[in-house]
């Protein structure tokens, strides 16, 4: 499978901010489009990454990332903020959850091969044991 990475920044669904005087009200949705719809795993593994990410800056805002479809948004920034902050961030989680989910598929990978091959190694001993199995030469057969 590809990797998911972001394509675009989907401007004309950016949210205008209510800027009310209340705290927060200067913020705002900026939503970014991603190359295809990611996985469940690959999504809650984006938002666990984003919300405790590998480096953090002082202005990193844990909570305010979400997937959805193909999109990633983060409710409750700027656009100032993603150029000058987010951005990097946004593609150190987009990476992270990547290894992570191509990980976790490699293991599934493995796990199914295991499963196969025993199975099929059962079926071959199975079909061996039975060849050897002769019903019409029984030496005890009643006449």
């Amino acid at each position: 499978m590809e990797e998911i990475k972001i394509i675009e920044v989907i401007t004309k669904d950016i949210t205008e901010p209510r800027n009310d005087g209340t705290p927060g009200s200067a913020l705002y949705m900026v939503p970014f489009r991603l190359n295809r719809t990611p996985s469940n795993l690959w999504a809650n593994e984006f938002v666990k990454v984003w919300n405790s990410p590998p480096r953090f800056t002082t202005l990193h805002r844990p909570g305010i990332a979400r997937v959805s479809g193909d999109r990633i948004i983060l409710d409750g920034t700027t656009i100032e903020e993603v150029k000058s902050t987010h951005k990097e961030t946004l593609e150190l989680c987009v990476s992270e959850a990547n290894r992570i989910e191509a990980e976790y598929l490699q293991k599934q990978k493995e796990h199914n091969q295991a499963v196969q091959k025993r199975n099929s190694e059962f079926r071959r001993r199975v079909e061996e044991d039975a060849k050897s199995i002769n019903f019409n030469k029984s030496p005890n057969r009643p006449t």
